[in-house]
């Protein structure tokens, strides 16, 4: 009797501690491709004496399955099975990819029955990482163009007894976008501790994920997240920050004057990474005398008057949710501000071309005794002579165009300013007489001829037109009319002339140039022939291309043949992409393109079909 008990008692032991067992996923047997391969169906993941749910139907799984790829460069679908660190906790080789849209993602206990799971680990998937921070299916990035849409993305851990019914839920933030300080906004890349002990005793736990942009069906972001060491150790329980190295007292000798202290390794964490420590204002004792702001872990101080004051700022290093407070003591020295001079006058300015722009860099020419040079600004206070002359600032840069080809002077006032005091001092302008002669051509188009449909062809014009007296480089070319616009279309891009065929018929049209340098201008003609083409039936061919317009994924089909050709070319005629088709149908991938249109050419034998596509 007593041995029967014995072995009673050890084979409840030995259930109890099979069900309870961390589920570690090194336990796992993977496939060649560093996957666990289940069979076509509703299955069962096993790790630790915890059973993960599985779906594998018509090519597609969801649910739970393990991994141990570690490849960060994987991008997209080809990242779906990687962790965002490269591996799982704690350095190890393997760890479970939950997939949660429409399928359901649940584990239990192979033994039957209810347990107080301790928690389990959790990260971002890789493809789930790189959407958030990159965006994805035309989405922006989390945080949007600004950093300040309050997005997020969470996984729910939901409890249930052994009737199904709902005992509890927990969420846990696996990206955080709404913070006020954009600096606290996060995106996991680390195994977190996902604490599920308050659900307390239940038969199952099911997770789902949802988003500031949908949940379920409706979810833009891919709906992955990674798991390690389910129902294993928690979190040790976690210390506050302390001060290592106090900051030293900040002395302000100038008026105005900004001072930045970077706080980065004041405060250390014994038991948190020291990058993830925050630091905070607390209070400031002296608001009228000196602004502060941190930017980052950078804090930022502005002395307010040119009075002698003091400041403490009270200040606070918080980590994992724990902080330390310490204090900045600030010291403000009274100031008397000397006003700039001139050390570098500027010389006479002197405009021979007609139109002509000169800037004259005024970094340099005054300087400021007791205020850095740097921040001293320029500006106009006078233009004698606003007809023949404008004159603007951009930064310190003084830009003047003169206004007309006529000989005259202009004098700038122009105004150096340091820290509220000023110098005053003037640049003498002289003006020429300007005689510009217009361009000229030197290297007539020849007539084009167009022998197929479609066609584009694309003409180089640099070097049609020549000016004497100006930079060849800088001749515009633009299009002044096209006579027959019915079977050709005529753009410019830059200096190229775009030419498209619209039509097989035989036609003839005449595109008017204009070649302009410096305000003058010479016109000339480009002739344009096109022969007439024989075309071909599509239909006949049972030629089709869809969807179209298109968001990237295309059906080529021509029912008629048994293999052909296919190029894709842009708008100005670049082949984009081609390749051979065995069979009637193939699909293309067109998603990495610009938006825009595209002509598809399929060829076989001595035959040529084009189909123009619209990529939305």
């Amino acid at each position: 009797m007593r041995k029967n008990l014995l072995l009673i008692l050890s084979l409840f032991a030995t259930t109890l501690a099979f069900a309870q067992e961390p589920a570690t996923f090194e336990d796992v047997p993977l496939g060649s491709g560093g996957i666990w391969q289940p069979p076509t169906g509703e299955n069962e993941m096993s790790s630790g004496g915890w059973l993960f749910t599985n779906s594998n139907q018509y090519g597609y799984w969801g649910g739970f399955t393990a991994s141990n790829r570690t490849d960060l460069n994987q991008s997209g679908l080809d990242a779906q099975y990687t962790a965002a660190t490269g591996c799982g906790y704690d350095g190890s080789t393997q760890y479970a990819v939950a997939y949660t849209m429409g399928v359901q993602t649940e584990v239990y206990a192979a033994d039957g029955q209810s347990h107080t799971v301790t928690g389990c680990y959790v990260t971002n998937n890789l493809w789930t990482y790189q959407d958030i921070l990159q965006g994805g299916y035309g989405e922006l990035p989390y945080g949007g163009i600004t950093g300040n849409d309050p997005d997020w993305f969470k996984v729910t851990a939901i409890g249930k007894n052994a009737s199904g019914q709902t005992v509890g839920t927990l969420d846990f933030y696996l990206a955080d976008y709404r913070f006020a300080n954009n600096a606290e906004d996060y995106v996991l890349n680390t195994w977190e501790w996902f604490d599920l002990s308050p659900l307390g005793s239940v038969a199952t736990i099911s997770f789902e994920l949802s988003s500031s942009r949908g949940s379920g069906y409706n979810m833009i972001t891919p709906a992955y997240f990674c798991m390690d060491n389910f129902n294993g150790g928690g979190a040790a329980p976690d210390l506050p920050p302390y001060i290592v190295n106090p900051v030293q007292d900040v002395v302000f000798n100038e008026y105005p004057q900004t001072i930045q202290v970077n706080l980065n390794g004041v405060a250390t964490d014994p038991d948190d990474p020291d990058e993830q420590i925050t630091y905070s204002i607390v209070s400031n004792s002296n608001p009228s005398a000196l602004t502060a702001t941190m930017s980052g872990k950078i804090l930022v101080m502005m002395r307010q008057n040119a009075n002698q004051a003091t400041a403490n700022l009270t200040m606070r290093a918080t980590s994992d949710g724990q902080y330390v407070d310490f204090i900045v003591h600030v010291i403000i020295n009274a100031y008397v501000d000397q006003p700039p001079y001139i050390v570098n006058p500027v010389q006479d300015v002197v405009f021979n071309e007609y139109p002509q722009t000169i800037q004259v860099n005024l970094n340099g020419v005054a300087t400021d005794p007791d205020d850095p040079d740097e921040q001293i600004t320029y500006s106009i206070v006078s233009n004698s002579n606003p007809s023949a002359l404008t004159a603007t600032m951009n930064g310190k840069i003084l830009v003047m165009t003169r206004q007309n080809a006529n000989q005259a002077t202009a004098n700038l006032t122009m105004r150096a300013t340091s820290d509220g005091q000023y110098v005053d001092f003037t640049v003498h302008v002289i003006i020429n007489a300007v005689i510009d002669l217009p361009p000229y051509i030197v290297h007539p188009v020849q007539d084009v001829i167009m022998d197929e449909f479609p066609k584009i062809v694309q003409i180089d014009l640099d070097g049609v037109a020549t000016d004497d007296d100006d930079p060849d480089e800088l001749i515009e070319y633009t299009l002044l009319s096209n006579s027959n616009e019915e079977a050709l279309s005529a753009t410019m891009a830059g200096k190229i002339l775009i030419l498209e065929r619209l039509t097989e018929d035989q036609a003839e049209a005449d595109v008017a140039m204009r070649a302009t340098s410096d305000g003058q201008y010479v016109d000339f003609n480009v002739h344009v022939i096109m022969n007439h083409v024989e075309g071909v039936d599509e239909n006949r061919f049972g030629f089709a291309v869809y969807p179209n317009p298109t968001h990237g994924q295309l059906t080529l089909t021509v029912s008629e043949v048994s293999s052909f050709d296919y190029r894709v070319y842009d708008h100005v005629g670049q082949c984009v992409a081609s390749g051979k088709t065995q069979g009637t149908e193939t699909r293309l991938d067109l998603s990495y393109l610009n938006k825009g249109i595209y002509f598809i050419s399929v060829e076989w034998e001595d035959n040529r079909l084009v189909q123009k596509v619209i990529v939305r």
